[in-house]
């Protein structure tokens, strides 16, 4: 308990010393009885009327309790023997009632003191506790507020998220893009982004030969990896499956003693179409790491990191470069939104009448993560085709409000894309993962062809 509490001023039933008790009894009661002796020398004791002197053991008894009272009240009966011995008229017969009125009196005036007297101090205890209790609870709430507001320094000083770092990924990419093969010089980036999220100890990158079979030496390492088994049960679990496994689960499964594997966790590397590039190989990773949460965080950035490595082939087919980038991304964000349950949304901003301005009003809304392509439809409309990803309904609208902010400030206030012969069609990426909706709204709400889109 703190030793300047604020409780500790303030107590129930103060503490009494039996030194000044002691003291106060004969003292007040002698001076009592003196008092009585001067104001009624012929009666002092007041055997005739009231007892005056029974305020002496009352009062005793109300301030100490019951052994005092009774030592007062002792104290004038005993005057009254030696009232009577000294032949003092009206004390030759003993008083018997007045006597025991006296003790009477006294005694049960003490008796209920020390009755609320221990109430009094099984209250204060109960009191101390709780406010001890308390106390306690104090201090660590200010250690969690504390703890919560560098928590909350922290994560606003972290520059990293979902979508930065996907950005990243995709500009380190498009760097690197005219050097051939990405996976060897994007292996550090890409191991830096999965253990930032995996918050990996020790982890290394190894590639896929075409057998099916990890490489010999790693093409990234952080922390003290070690030599790996190409025979690991984790890694042959993970190759087989396609998919991230554990010791926490894979091994259960398959009825085998964790022993048998000397990682923790293996991440796969596999591309919209099912290709596998890599495989990241955890050594060490904390415990509060181990969740569905972040497995199936690590195994969406690395179908992310694998469509960057890895171009789609039926995306391959279309005539233009840029709607071959887009229908990539569009396969990988379908994929999310079915394995993964994360959001996606597709707008399609179709021209009635063609406005060059409105146009680069509309390339410069897009944001960091967002895919944009021009394309003219079969109604011989140009429209803006706008893949959002990680983007449900609520933040299209933010995304509507954010392009109605910038036309106003093209074309003037209360100007809007009906006002400027524009048709905005929207999708929601479905859950399910079933194509015949999209393909509804890209060939005939749209007014594309399977030349232009490829889903």
């Amino acid at each position: 308990m703190l030793s300047h509490s604020p409780h500790k001023d303030y107590v129930l039933a103060r503490p009494v010393r039996s030194s000044l008790a002691w003291l106060e009894t004969p003292l007040i009661t002698g001076l009592l009885l003196a008092l009585c002796f001067w104001a009624a020398p012929e009666d002092p004791l007041f055997l005739t009327g009231f007892p005056w002197p029974i305020l002496a053991p009352l009062l005793l008894g109300v301030r100490y309790g019951f052994f005092q009272a009774l030592i007062s009240s002792a104290i004038i009966i005993g005057a009254v023997f030696v009232l009577r011995s000294s032949g003092l008229s009206g004390y030759a017969e003993l008083p018997a009632s007045y006597i025991i009125g006296m003790l009477v009196s006294s005694m049960v005036v003490g008796e209920f003191r020390d009755l609320w007297d221990r109430r009094l101090q099984r209250l204060q205890m109960a009191n101390e506790y709780r406010q001890y209790r308390l106390d306690e609870f104090t201090r660590a709430y200010q250690v969690l507020r504390i703890s919560h507001d560098r928590l909350e320094q922290r994560v606003a000083a972290s520059e990293q998220s979902l979508r930065s770092s996907l950005l990243l990924l995709r500009k380190r990419a498009q760097q690197l893009s005219e050097k051939g093969a990405l996976l060897a010089p994007m292996a550090e980036s890409i191991l830096a982004v999965l253990a930032q999220y995996g918050s990996f100890n020790a982890a290394a990158i190894y590639a896929v030969t075409g057998e099916g079979q990890l490489q010999g030496k790693p093409l990234a390492v952080m922390g003290e990896m070690g030599t790996l088994d190409g025979n690991d049960l984790l890694v042959q679990l993970c190759l087989e499956k396609g998919d991230v496994v554990s010791v926490r689960e894979a091994l259960i499964e398959k009825g085998k003693d964790a022993s048998l594997s000397s990682l923790q966790a293996c991440v796969p590397l596999i591309d919209a179409d099912d290709n596998l590039l890599a495989v990241v190989a955890v050594r060490s990773m904390p415990f509060f790491a181990f969740n569905e949460r972040t497995f199936s965080l690590l195994a969406l950035l690395g179908g992310h990191v694998a469509d960057l490595l890895q171009s789609d082939q039926q995306a391959l087919q279309l005539e233009s470069l840029d709607a071959q980038h887009f229908s990539q991304h569009l396969k990988r964000a379908r994929i999310d939104a079915a394995q993964h349950e994360l959001p996606g949304s597709l707008m399609f901003i179709e021209l009635t009448e063609f406005n060059e301005p409105l146009l680069k009003a509309l390339q410069d809304s897009q944001r960091g993560l967002d895919l944009q392509l021009q394309l003219h439809n079969n109604r011989g409309h140009v429209g803006v085709m706008v893949l959002l990803p990680l983007t449900d309904a609520q933040g299209v609208r933010g995304y509507e409000k954010r392009l109605q902010y910038l036309l106003g400030e093209r074309f003037g206030q209360g100007v809007d894309l009906q006002s400027l012969n524009a048709r905005v069609h929207y999708h929601d990426l479905d859950p399910k993962g079933q194509s015949a909706g999209l393909r509804d709204f890209l060939y005939i709400e749209c007014g594309l062809n399977d030349q232009q889109m490829a889903i």
